[in-house]
This record gives C-alpha cells, sequence and structure tokens, in this order.
C-alpha cells in the first residue's frame, strides 16, 4: 500500500497539472479573442458598430443628400431615408440604416413632400409629414414611434426601437458614424 506521502504528492501533482491546463487553455482562449477584435478593428468594425450590428454597406448615401435632386424618389427611398434618420435618435439592437439626420435633409424632404402632396404618389404621406415637421422645430420625441412605424411598414422583425437615445449616446453615436 502506498504511502501517506506518496498520496500527497500524487494529489498535489494531479491538482497542480490540472491547474497548469486549465491556465494554458484560458490563456490561449483568450488570445484568440484578442486576435479576432484586432482582425475585427483592423477591418474597421469598430466595437460600437458591432454591438449594435451596424454593417458599413447599410449607409444609405454615404453622406450625401439623396433627396436633394430635382427627381422625387419612390416612396421606398424617402422612407428608407427617413427610417435612417430616426437611428440617429433611437436605441435598437440593430440599426439596418444610417442617415446623418440634419436641418437641411430634413427640409429637402419637406420640399420632396410639398412636390407630391395631394397626388397620392406616397401612401404614408401624413405620417411623414408629421415626423418632419416636428424634427423641423426641434421636436424628436416622436423618433420611436416613428421608426417602429417604419420598421413595420418594411416588416421588420429585428431592430425594433425601445427608447431614445439620451443626448451622450446621441453625440456618440454621431461622432462614431457621421
Amino acid at each position: 500500500m502506498p504511502s501517506t506521502n506518496t498520496i500527497l504528492i500524487s494529489i498535489i501533482s494531479i491538482v497542480l497539472l490540472t491547474l497548469g491546463l486549465g491556465y494554458w487553455f484560458i490563456s490561449d482562449m483568450n488570445t484568440s479573442l484578442l486576435e479576432e477584435k484586432d482582425v475585427n478593428e483592423a477591418a474597421g468594425e469598430g466595437s460600437a458598430e458591432a454591438a449594435e450590428g451596424i454593417d458599413q454597406e447599410r449607409y444609405i448615401d454615404e453622406g450625401s443628400n439623396s433627396t436633394a435632386n430635382e427627381d422625387i424618389p419612390s416612396e421606398q427611398h424617402f422612407m428608407n431615408t427617413l427610417h435612417g434618420m430616426t437611428h440617429q435618435k433611437v436605441y435598437a439592437e440593430e440599426k439596418w440604416t444610417l442617415v446623418e439626420m440634419t436641418d437641411a435633409r430634413i427640409a429637402d424632404m419637406l420640399a420632396i413632400l410639398d412636390q407630391v402632396e395631394g397626388t397620392g404618389e406616397y401612401e404614408h404621406y401624413d405620417l411623414y409629414e408629421q415626423a418632419l415637421m416636428k424634427w423641423k422645430n426641434g421636436n424628436f420625441e416622436n423618433a420611436v414611434y416613428v421608426h417602429n412605424e417604419l420598421w413595420s411598414l418594411k416588416n421588420g422583425s429585428i431592430g425594433k426601437a425601445s427608447r431614445l437615445l439620451s443626448a451622450d449616446e446621441e453625440q456618440a453615436f454621431v461622432q462614431e458614424h457621421y
């Protein structure tokens, strides 16, 4: 029968081996995660974007004002632009379009609505006009409602807005994306 010292040394050896292997495994896993993070950041996928689910290819017009031209955009394009603008003001798990909300863009979109007023060209004209008129006056309290209405009209299944962004959150979003 083995002595008490032999059993004690065996148990201590097994514990140390187990701890060593556990440390190596965790260390290796951490290194892999750090390398993956570095690759993602190098590819332009910052951690805030990954968390919000924003894909750079989802910008409608990459900062240019695609609604400011002589042609009247389709209602789908108009709706997508308006929806993208709401993302600057609302919190949603995923944001599929990004369009900077500026006074000039709001004015341009209202000008488009003036052109189509009474023609029946935009089925959801009233929703667009009410949203944009409030935004023109600096009132963005309806942004969650507008986002979710447009999201619903587009048969959205992920990315429903749950609240307005705080002023600090919005500022960080604008700095990150525009």
